[in-house]
């Protein structure tokens, strides 16, 4: 049986496809090279999945999509699409005679609720003994919807989108505070590294109280602010404090969310675009030890949940994601970086050099995880500036770091695993400025002892150094998506300050490096 799960919503298209043997998963963005790519209608991305994954869609059995409906039939909404609308209904199987597929041979098409294919899309990091029966969706909107409360796969609780979005909201207010990028999604990152330089006014954020996570317009209202500080300048003047404790108002009722529907004990699975908030994150992780967040959180991992949804009604055992997270069915290199180059560019890393790192297959999310970073020696002074710089990003903005997982007891408050870089991490020693926050934080991937050559670079360049951390940030500039070709990582070498590229085995050093002899 082969199955087909398609994500095309209006932006960050992505699919996956299951052989009958083996699953695969890719995010278009990633070939196409335009942040957030999506398709304008559904044969579009059918044609490029043909071509990716090597398929002809009359040989799908059946195919599952979580789409955005003006995509199809020149923008008017599919027969029952309305389905969807019944906020208790997650899904439903199209009506035969509107089955476009149908003529090509595919037996059967399903529809899914946005939220449902984001609470779906975590199963590869789920115990099957042990699996939540709490889900919870947060993102900007999808049906009407901006939070979805799931209990045993059943809709219990939901945000409707004329009561505010926190999603949407903190993209649209970016203008505002003087963010701006092509993408609102862009946005709400950015505000997530700003609002830490403001200070929360604890009157203002006790005001905020008396507000509901279905009132969230009303906490993002900016004259309530004015209101608060009783002057328009005044409260123009202090716009990083009202972020500041809005962010910290919001993020308290995502939390009391999660309290009203599960145990702190319980298992409890997050998703939607919301879930790559950190700081949020570790609000709710501090309260419940057992969050599943899977790094591809946001819209690009809603084909996995439809892909999952399609082996549920099947009965199939469940599928395996190779070698997950490093699973975009992208280009690996030829070769594979040997000890000796390994061991190369931790020297250089320690002498202050920044590496660019392309190996085996790409991450699924948007974090850097050792397949495609720009690495630097956190320990440099200036460091957040240089990568900055480096990447045409805005000053205020942190980077994250990847730590020996047996040492990051020796330099944070935060002891937890956290392979996907999700979380915020109080540092409790101050030698590393290019990757502290102004809050003293930082986003850390934990790295364990399985985790490849990424791994045996950060155990050289504790040998040299003693420094069992590495600035990690994801391989691309600002305003374009991750590297997916080996030619993208070249590219990107050869018009940014990057020292070193290392693309398998293969290692590219500028022209003027070349004449000082180096090997």
């Amino acid at each position: 049986m082969k199955l087909l799960g398609i994500s095309l919503m209006y932006h960050d298209n992505n699919v996956s496809y299951f052989d009958g043997e083996k699953l695969y998963y890719h995010k278009f963005e990633r070939t196409k090279q335009e942040k957030h790519f999506w398709y304008e209608t559904i044969w579009e991305i059918i044609k490029d999945a043909e071509k990716l994954f090597n398929f002809e869609i009359k040989e799908i059995d059946q195919v599952a999509i979580d789409y955005d409906a003006t995509k199809f039939n020149g923008g008017k909404e599919p027969d029952g699409f309305e389905a969807l609308r019944d906020y208790n209904k997650n899904y439903y199987k199209v009506p035969d005679h509107a089955n476009m597929f149908a003529v090509h041979g595919v037996k059967e098409l399903w529809h899914l609720n946005h939220h449902y294919a984001h609470a779906m899309s975590t199963w590869m990091l789920e115990d099957e003994n042990n699996l939540p029966s709490t889900k919870i969706v947060i993102d900007g909107v999808g049906q009407g919807r901006t939070y979805t409360v799931f209990k045993n796969n059943k809709i219990v609780r939901y945000g409707r989108i004329e009561n505010g979005s926190i999603g949407l909201t903190m993209g649209e207010i970016g203008p505002m505070l003087g963010v701006n990028s092509n993408n609102i999604h862009d946005n709400a990152g950015k505000i997530m590294g700003l609002q830490s330089y403001g200070k929360v006014d604890n009157d203002f954020l006790n005001k905020t109280k008396e507000y509901s996570i279905d009132e969230v317009n009303q906490i993002f209202n900016f004259e309530r602010w004015i209101e608060h500080k009783g002057d328009l300048l005044l409260a123009a003047h202090n716009k990083l404090d009202w972020i500041r404790t809005v962010h910290e108002a919001v993020g308290d009722l995502i939390v009391n969310l999660f309290l009203e529907y599960a145990d702190t004990d319980d298992v409890v699975s997050y998703s939607g675009g919301v879930a790559q908030n950190v700081v949020w994150n570790t609000k709710i992780l501090n309260k419940f030890k057992n969050l599943i967040v899977a790094p591809h959180s946001s819209d690009e991992g809603t084909s996995l949940g439809a892909i999952e949804l399609l082996r549920q009604l099947n009965n199939l055992p469940k599928f395996k994601l190779e070698n997950f997270p490093y699973c975009q069915n992208d280009i690996a290199p030829k070769d594979k970086p040997t000890d000796e180059t390994i061991k190369m560019v931790a020297q250089l890393l320690s002498e202050g050099k920044i590496v660019g790192w392309y190996q085996e297959h790409g991450e699924v999310g948007p974090r850097a995880l050792g397949n495609r970073s720009i690495l630097m020696d956190p320990r440099i002074k200036d460091g957040k500036k240089i990568i900055n710089t480096v990447k045409n990003r805005e000053f205020y903005r942190p980077f994250g770091a990847s730590v020996l997982s047996e040492n990051i007891k020796d330099y944070f408050e935060f002891e937890n695993k956290d392979p996907y870089m999700l979380f915020t991490n109080n540092f409790i020693v101050k030698d590393f400025p290019a990757i502290t926050h102004v809050d003293n934080t930082c986003r850390v991937q934990t790295v364990e002892k399985d985790d490849g050559y990424f791994r045996k670079l950060i155990e050289e360049f504790y040998n040299i150094t003693g420094c069992a951390i590495i600035l990690n940030t994801s391989l691309n500039v600002n305003k374009k998506p991750i590297a997916g070709y080996p030619e993208n990582a070249i590219d990107l070498f050869y018009s940014s300050p990057i020292d070193y590229m290392i693309i398998g085995n293969t290692i590219f050093k500028k022209y003027e490096e070349e004449n000082s002899g180096s090997n």
